[in-house]
């Protein structure tokens, strides 16, 4: 930014007192979540609930279908951090959060991304057995806009995205109008085509409510 404007921070206290600017405890700090966060927190849950009966169908060579499941949404997870960890590299303006969830786990984000090119919730799927639907991208995406558009007062869209892991041709079953959908070969491409809708304020004061923990309570 130019001399002749004042700082972020101050631009941030000024207009949105209720942004905490001073830093964030460590629990509250969603930057030090790890890709796939909540879903290997619910595999664990799992796991320690049916243990006998996961152990039982081992034996047998039936393996636990819902396991199996998790486990394929925590390596697509995983794949597409790692392509979004090289998009930071090349260009640090863009920002992304791993594993946001709001308290009770009505929402969970795979990723949460955050550039000059806007707000991007992401919807990983890992070689799909069963039909695949925009609605749960959608629906991700709607909650975050509203969210951290009652935290910062800052007219974003959030754009949903679903990225196709180890899949040739990803296919959505029904509508998908207004939902992108993508390999993880053409994400990082794709982001970058974005044109700039967010100014340099703008993102920082939506990366501040974003990253925040108390942002996704309620």
């Amino acid at each position: 930014m130019g001399t002749d404007l004042p700082s972020v921070p101050v631009e941030i206290a000024d207009a949105l007192p209720r942004l905490r600017i001073d830093g964030l405890g460590r629990g509250d700090d969603l930057t030090r979540n790890q890709p796939a966060k909540h879903l290997i927190d619910r595999r664990r849950t799992y796991f320690r609930q049916h243990s006998g009966a996961v152990l039982r169908g081992r034996l047998r060579g039936r393996p636990d279908e819902q396991l199996r499941a998790m486990r394929h949404r925590i390596t697509g997870a995983r794949a597409t951090a790692r392509e979004l960890w090289a998009l930071v590299a090349q260009r640090p303006t863009w920002r992304v959060l791993q594993s946001v969830q709001s308290d009770g786990g009505a929402l969970e984000l795979d990723q949460l991304v955050i550039g000059p090119g806007g707000v991007f919730v992401i919807h990983s799927v890992f070689r799909p057995t069963h039909p695949v639907t925009a609605d749960a991208a959608w629906n991700e995406a709607r909650r975050t806009q509203e969210i951290l558009v009652r935290a910062t007062r800052v007219p974003i869209t959030v754009q949903p995205v679903i990225v196709f892991v180890r899949t040739a041709q990803p296919q959505v079953e029904g509508s998908s109008d207004g939902v992108e959908v993508l390999t993880t070969g053409e994400l990082v491409p794709w982001l970058k085509r974005r044109r700039t809708v967010l100014t340099e304020r703008e993102l920082e004061v939506v990366y501040l409510a974003a990253r925040d923990r108390q942002t996704w309570a309620g």
